[in-house]
């Protein structure tokens, strides 16, 4: 068994498990990497919950993934396991999606989300896997979600098209 897919597999038992590669719905295993006072870290993950889907981790508030500052002050991205589970088998797009936003947080605490999930746009579109049914899947799932709080936007709609909005610009000042 290759060594990326290993650490999956022992992430996936040993819930809750602070491990430092994710892998992506195309089987491909990444990391999120931060710097800090000129210092560079893998962020660590933590997946949490193993039970039934609607069994969610209390300690994430609702959210699928959260990121918090770890007991030495780096940021830590915790997963609901039970939710990504799901999500892998319904929209395994947005298991990508989500790992990027919540690393654009880990990158720079300041972002809001908006700018995360702009971050997680452009991240997946220089890697070159966002085609445009990916980018209709992301859109559509977004816009199912029809209540959010403020900083979201208020609505999956709005959510996806201020996403766009941070999307276009920041593609634009690149050409200018």
């Amino acid at each position: 068994m290759p060594g990326a897919a290993l650490i999956a597999l022992l992430c996936a038992l040993a819930a809750p498990v602070a491990c430092g590669a994710f892998e992506r719905s195309d089987g491909s295993v990444v990391q999120c990497e931060v710097t800090l006072g000129g210092e560079s870290r893998v962020v660590h993950e933590v997946w949490l919950g193993h039970g039934d889907i609607g069994d969610r981790h209390p300690s994430l508030g609702g959210a699928a993934a959260v990121v918090r500052p770890g007991a030495d002050g780096w940021p830590v991205i915790f997963f609901d396991a039970v939710v990504f589970r799901a999500m892998l088998s319904r929209d395994p797009h947005m298991s990508d999606f989500i790992f990027y936003h919540e690393c654009a947080h880990a990158q720079d605490a300041e972002r809001d989300e908006i700018e995360a999930n702009c971050e997680a746009y452009l991240e997946l579109d220089k890697l070159g896997v966002l085609t445009p049914d990916r980018i209709d899947a992301l859109a559509s799932t977004h816009k199912k979600m029809l209540r959010l709080p403020s900083r979201y936007g208020g609505s999956g709609e709005i959510f996806w098209q201020r996403t766009l909005d941070c999307v276009n610009h920041r593609l634009a000042s690149q050409v200018n």
